[in-house]
């Protein structure tokens, strides 16, 4: 029989339950916190090629402070179908599409969790401040790359362009299909297909640390800035598309083309006559 003492709780039960609001009140900042991450990262992924946060409108508003300015419930609705809104005669919807030139937003099937997380994301950066909340360019999907992103990330592999800190650039020890005459380096993996094996979920974090016994030395005091990031991630995407295998040989067939011109061109100096020379 269980014995209760005053308040009507059991002496163990009263010193244990005040402690699961603390945990809970501990936990939160650190589960906000995740969620806004999670949502920074679906906002530059699903949103960010027609919305901004604090920098302005473009194809759509811009999105800080929207919590502010709409309902969540309203809000929700919105992004799950615009256009039902706007067919419906919303007044709100109606002036969206007036506003920015009958650009109809597309559906936008997020889950639950996703949805909060996204408004996780816009309650933070409405705390931060405008401006204070820009998306990690990193978090873009190396698929979404435009033409001059993937040229960048080549230009950067190659080392045509420096690195921002000054690190090496990943052709002394990687090589990627097509690239240049002899190809790149041996002493890492072959990259051609690093996108398609990693895919955005692996690619992303490999590129910001840089780990290993090599990789980790070279680049500890010279890590590559977001925007390289992205770059190199999206040269090597693009890179990806392409499903035929490298050819293995195809370093040495080219340094020994070379090296034969070299060579042939070499003995005929050497063979040359001084009166030969002397007449050329």
């Amino acid at each position: 029989m269980r014995t209760r003492v005053l308040g009507g709780w059991p002496r163990q039960e009263r010193t244990l339950v005040p402690i699961i609001p603390l945990l809970a009140m501990l936990a939160a900042p650190s589960a906000l916190a995740q969620a806004s991450g999670q949502g920074a990262q679906l906002f530059t992924q699903r949103c960010a090629t027609c919305h901004s946060v604090g920098e302005g409108d473009r194809i759509g508003p811009d999105l800080h402070g929207v919590l502010e300015r709409r309902d969540e419930a309203w809000l929700t609705r919105f992004i799950k179908s615009p256009g039902a809104l706007i067919d419906a005669g919303d007044p709100v919807a109606g002036e969206l599409l007036a506003k920015f030139n009958g650009v109809r937003m597309p559906d936008q099937s997020l889950s639950d969790a996703e949805r909060a997380s996204l408004f996780a994301f816009f309650r933070e950066c409405t705390q931060k401040g405008k401006g204070g909340c820009k998306p990690s360019p990193a978090e873009k999907m190396g698929t979404d790359a435009t033409p001059e992103e993937i040229a960048r990330g080549r230009r950067l592999f190659d080392g045509t362009e420096p690195l921002t800190h000054g690190g090496a650039a990943c052709i002394g020890c990687h090589d990627v299909r097509g690239l240049g005459i002899a190809g790149g380096g041996t002493l890492g993996p072959n990259l051609t297909f690093a996108f398609a094996r990693m895919g955005e979920k692996g690619m992303r974090p490999a590129l910001a640390k840089l780990e290993g016994p090599m990789m980790g030395a070279l680049y500890a005091k010279a890590p590559l800035v977001e925007e390289e990031q992205y770059a190199l991630k999206a040269y090597l995407a693009d890179a990806s598309r392409d499903g035929s295998r490298p050819r293995a040989d195809r370093d040495f067939f080219y340094l020994g083309v070379v090296g034969l011109v070299a060579a042939l061109g070499f003995i005929g100096v050497v063979f040359t006559t001084p009166s030969e020379r002397g007449h050329s």
